[in-house]
C-alpha cells in the first residue's frame, strides 16, 4: 500500500475536532477492505494512558466494505471529542482496514 496519512486537531469551547486524512501517493488505485462500519478510529492519549476513543461503547455495522482510492486522491474521516479535560494529549487516528495499518498522530493542548 502508498498511503500516507496525517490528522489535525482543533481545539473549541467545548469539543476537540479531529481530521484524518488518508493519500494514495502511489501511481495505482488501492482498494481499502473496511473490517466493519467503523472506516476509522481515533483514540485520545495522556502520555501513554488511553483516555478517550470513539469508538468505545459504540456498534457499527459486521460486514466488509471495500472502497477504492484512486491514484492521488484522498480521503478524509472526521471525529469529535466532547468535553475534553484541560491537558496536552496525544491523538492517535487509525484506519481501520484488513490491509497494512495507516496510522497518524498530533499532539494538542485543551
Amino acid at each position: 500500500m502508498t498511503l500516507q496519512s496525517s490528522v489535525t486537531a482543533t481545539v473549541g469551547a467545548d469539543r476537540v475536532e479531529f481530521e484524518y486524512t488518508v493519500e494514495n501517493v502511489g501511481n495505482d488505485p488501492e482498494d481499502l477492505q473496511f473490517r466493519s462500519g467503523l472506516k476509522a478510529d481515533f483514540a485520545v492519549l495522556d502520555g501513554d494512558v488511553e483516555v478517550w476513543r470513539a469508538s468505545y461503547g459504540r456498534m457499527f455495522t459486521q460486514a466488509l466494505q471495500t472502497e477504492t482510492l484512486p491514484a492521488g486522491d484522498s480521503r478524509t474521516f472526521p471525529g469529535a471529542w466532547e468535553d475534553p479535560d484541560p491537558g496536552t494529549y496525544t491523538v492517535v487516528a487509525e484506519l481501520n482496514t484488513t490491509g497494512p495499518d495507516a496510522e497518524a498522530r498530533t499532539d494538542f493542548s485543551v
